[in-house]
């Protein structure tokens, strides 16, 4: 897999050197650890590091084509400067079992600091996250 926030599957070949270029990314895996309900948690923590924390930035054209949604509401415009705890999903297809259900790649912003270089954002991130299917 390279080092692209969102997968093979959800953008095209080029947007994915984009993305090489655009992020360097660092990840823990947390499978280890137990959430507050004592199941083991999901979820990747990784930390981007981006020149802005402009969505455009890395997502261009799946947010003209209404497969992003930031906290469930679907995002054209490119310009949307990402908060903490912003849930930011990315629609891979309908579910194959249900279509009212969709596969999206979800990611939770936890944090963001701001460096000499731009932005050090950390997300948690579910590769595969099922979820109401906004694009019918």
């Amino acid at each position: 897999m390279s080092i692209a926030v969102i997968s093979r599957t959800a953008l095209p070949r080029c947007a994915i050197a984009t993305f090489s270029r655009t992020f360097r990314v660092s990840t823990q895996v947390l499978s280890q650890e137990l959430s507050d309900d004592g199941l083991p948690k999901d979820y990747k923590l990784k930390t981007l590091k981006a020149g802005s924390r402009r969505l455009d930035t890395q997502v261009e054209k799946l947010i003209l084509g209404g497969r992003v949604r930031v906290n469930e509401d679907v995002h054209t415009k490119k310009s949307y400067n990402v908060q903490k705890e912003d849930t930011i999903d990315v629609w891979i297809g309908p579910c194959s079992e249900n279509k009212q259900l969709a596969d999206v790649e979800r990611y939770e912003i936890v944090d963001y600091e701001v460096t000499e270089k731009g932005y050090d954002i950390q997300v948690k991130s579910w590769k595969k996250f099922l979820v109401d299917n906004w694009r019918g």
